[in-house]
């Protein structure tokens, strides 16, 4: 297989997950090293999403995490479920409603405050949501918008958050159609940076026209199941749309909690199998590294990418989901590495260094086990 440093793709910002401080208990001090370290024994996610809380009395509850987060220099982005129920339709914090026009400046101002108020803890933002979830109405903290809403808020709001990035539609399902229109619009498009969405009930997909305005894509959410996180059937399929997210050029993909029974750590703060297929991209996948070009399926069951940093160090993840052991044959320019350093995880393998393959006439020739996820970091 080929890899090809010469063709790049998208910027990558981060892999990361959700703290939900103020619906189930915080990360500890300990949990937060485990979570966004990047020595062994941790995971290296360099993004953290959080809640705005409608009652801004309660934002204290996101800054002692957000504060540990930052200083280890982790990109901080937030996402409000509702806005306070006196500014929408049904005046209510759940089942969906939508926010009053009349409101929307006071919206916008909410938003700002709490950048304010985190930026002022010593934990600011790097991008603030307009919306989690705009196109579900559950029965918790909800609000409804259409693609022409969102156009309105950011023709006439927009301009208020300045340096501060944008991120919209946050859709459940990564619906296109409630980002399209904002792309669309002169005004609005100017003042979105990032369209990020979900893929419940979706798989993920590219999305040229986001692109060619010049916006990221970023995947805000998702979690599979609620089977047990070391099971490690349940696991790879994770390293599977890990995959598919990165050759669909998203530049963030967020796990759901960061600490659950399903999440990336379990709940005694032990680094679950998805927490470790995350580490396989997250800890050698650093933000500002950018995607190259490779072959990406060599076997039918095999799945390829590769990156590279601004010292021309090249990272491959490999994913096999077959049963055999496959051969990779990783083919470079000569002279951009002398050998590889693999680490894997498997079902029986956390995260471990498993051996360097020399690189000769440009070529290494490497293995790679049955149903494992793989890293090879050029030396």
């Amino acid at each position: 297989m080929t890899l090809n440093p010469n063709t790049t793709y998208q910027t990558v910002r981060g892999f990361g997950g959700m703290n939900g401080a103020g619906w189930i208990a915080d990360l500890t001090a300990a949990q937060v090293n485990t979570a966004f370290g990047t020595g062994t024994g941790q995971v290296g996610l360099s993004i953290m999403r959080m809640r705005i809380d409608p009652d801004s009395a309660k934002w204290a509850t996101q800054l002692p995490t957000a504060q540990l987060a930052k200083a280890k220099g982790v990109t901080l982005f937030a996402s409000p479920w509702t806005p306070p129920a006196a500014w929408k339709s049904n005046n209510s914090l759940i089942n969906g409603g939508t926010l009053l026009s009349s409101r929307y400046g006071d919206y916008a101002g909410h938003l700002l405050s709490f950048a304010n108020y985190m930026s002022s803890g010593n934990a600011g933002l790097y991008a603030i949501s307009i919306q989690n979830e705009p196109d579900w109405a559950p029965a918790y903290e909800s609000c409804q918008w259409t693609g022409a809403q969102f156009v309105s808020f950011l023709q006439g709001q927009g301009s208020r958050f300045g340096s501060l990035k944008v991120i919209a539609p946050e859709s459940l399902g990564f619906n296109k159609s409630l980002s399209d229109p904002m792309l669309n619009d002169a005004t609005a498009v100017q003042h979105v940076d990032i369209i990020g969405g979900h893929l419940y009930g979706t798989t993920p997909s590219d999305y040229p026209l986001a692109r060619s305005k010049g916006k990221e894509l970023w995947m805000t959410e998702h979690y599979t199941d609620n089977t047990d996180a070391n099971n490690w059937t349940a696991a790879l399929p994770v390293a599977q749309e890990l995959h598919r997210s990165m050759v669909s050029n998203y530049s963030a993909y967020v796990w759901w909690y960061i600490r659950r029974s399903y999440g990336l750590l379990t709940e005694d703060g032990a680094i679950s199998k998805r927490g470790l297929v995350m580490s396989q991209y997250a800890k050698y996948v650093r933000p500002g590294d950018v995607r190259i070009a490779a072959t990406e399926k060599p076997y039918s069951d095999v799945y390829v990418t590769a990156y590279k940093n601004s010292a021309g160090k090249i990272v491959v993840v490999a994913v096999n989901t077959g049963s055999s052991q496959r051969q990779l044959v990783l083919t470079l320019q000569a002279g951009s590495a002398t050998s590889f350093a693999k680490t894997r995880t498997t079902a029986t393998n956390s995260n471990e260094y498993a051996g360097t393959y020399a690189v000769s006439g440009g070529k290494a020739t490497a293995y790679i086990d049955p149903s494992s996820v793989n890293t090879f970091v050029s030396q």
